[in-house]
């Protein structure tokens, strides 16, 4: 008989220890899932939130009121909306490297900005020229449908324009690396071999002949208080580039739920009557954008407003 409620106690305890790390089992499965479930929900109201951010800033460069009218060199605004903190850079494409007119002293210092090796940086250079040409005729270090053919590939050169930067990546020698880091520098709507300088990010303007660190983040500054103070922006002293601007914005919205928690949307718009009657034209749109976040401290300085 002493053994039998040995043997039930036993039993009794056990189940108990089964109930207690199942029920901790659970309890554990159930939050994680509500983590899951608020992650994705901050995620949905950030992009919501980001998405109306882009639309503002349309709205803002299109007022015909020049005082409440934004400005596009790669301009940082700060709003808020539904109590939530937005940041939104706007620059004109004008003041990016246009891949299909840079000649090859600016594309070897394109990649020199970025420390690609130098020999790398001569066949990345004359490739694309190769692939944007009208001919068959292979640069010193490009490379035409024969090379592309010897490296195995389905594909030749286009020998047209590049129809978008994403074809970049399908000349030879690039790599996935060097494509991300120059992709936010380069533009297939910019129609000038010479940079706008006004609009150009400092990661572009450090791509230019003779400039340093110093007097990049100098000319920024400058032109960030000429903005404040509703001034003329011109162009530095120790570059002249192209003074033309473009019809064409990027236009980059950041929302901020939290502290750890922010989305980014990119949309590139052209001004101008759409087929559907609207004053614009959205050309690309992007969620998930890659460019380092617009809330990083380091950008206080620059916010305009």
């Amino acid at each position: 008989m002493k053994k039998d409620k040995g043997l039930a106690l036993i039993v009794v305890l056990w189940v108990i220890s089964l109930l207690i790390i199942m029920s901790s089992s659970f309890s554990l499965t159930i939050q994680r899932e509500s983590a899951i479930i608020s992650g994705l929900k901050e995620r949905a109201e950030a992009s919501a939130i980001a998405e109306a951010g882009i639309y503002y800033a349309i709205a803002k460069l299109l007022q015909n009121d020049k005082e409440q009218q934004w400005n596009a060199f790669d301009s940082l605004y700060e709003i808020n909306f539904v109590g939530k903190k937005v940041r939104i850079k706007i620059a004109d494409e004008s003041g990016k490297i246009a891949i299909n007119f840079v000649d090859k002293e600016q594309l070897l210092s394109l990649f020199g900005s970025i420390n690609v090796e130098e020999s790398l940086a001569e066949s990345l250079s004359d490739a694309i020229l190769d692939w944007r040409d009208n001919d068959d005729t292979q640069s010193d270090h490009g490379a035409e449908k024969q090379q592309y053919e010897e490296a195995g590939l389905k594909y030749e050169p286009r020998n047209a324009a590049f129809s978008n930067i994403e074809e970049m990546q399908m000349v030879l020698g690039m790599t996935a690396r060097i494509y991300r880091q120059i992709e936010n520098l380069v533009s297939v709507y910019a129609q000038n071999s010479k940079v706008n300088s006004t609009a150009a990010s400092r990661e572009v303007l450090l791509t230019l002949p003779d400039t340093e660190k110093e007097m990049v983040d100098e000319y920024i500054q400058q032109r960030v208080d000429n903005e404040r103070n509703s001034e003329k922006v011109s162009q530095p002293d120790w570059y002249q580039g192209s003074s033309t601007k473009s019809d064409t914005f990027m236009i980059i919205a950041e929302a901020m739920i939290d502290e750890n928690s922010t989305q980014q949307i990119m949309a590139v718009i052209r001004k101008g009557s759409s087929k559907v009657n609207m004053p614009y034209t959205i050309l690309k749109w992007s969620k998930d954008y890659q460019l380092p976040s617009l809330f990083l401290s380091e950008n206080d300085e620059w916010v305009i407003n």
